[in-house]
């Protein structure tokens, strides 16, 4: 939006943030590389998933999970023979059956040491 010649942002508030040389070349990098139009975009979104983050509400947290690119290849792979919708939910659907089995499997163990008492 422009006033009188002037660029008006409609977010009200600044922040002045210092970084090293490196961080800022790596920031412009993903400018030039990315869907991002300006280091500004990052920062702000960088922020927006802090918050969301770190600001829960309701009875799930989010995490951030590293995962070798082979094990991201093999996903996307699953991913697109229809196993998910999107990434994040194939993820959740291999946790959720991770510890399902392991509460299953913890069932069973206490169930066999109540047998054997």
């Amino acid at each position: 939006m422009r006033d009188q010649g002037c660029v008006v942002l409609s977010v009200p508030y600044r922040i002045t943030v210092r970084v090293s040389k490196e961080t800022m070349n790596q920031l412009e990098e993903l400018v030039e590389n990315f869907q991002y139009e300006t280091v500004s975009d990052i920062v702000r979104r960088a922020i927006d998933e802090f918050i969301e983050r770190n600001y829960r509400k309701g009875p799930t947290t989010k995490i951030d999970l590293v995962l070798p690119k082979k094990t991201i290849q093999e996903l996307e792979t699953d991913l697109d023979q229809g196993s998910a919708i999107s990434l994040d939910d194939l993820i959740r659907v291999i946790l959720r059956d991770y510890t399902l089995n392991k509460v299953s499997k913890e069932a069973k163990e206490i169930s066999k040491e109540e047998n054997i008492k």
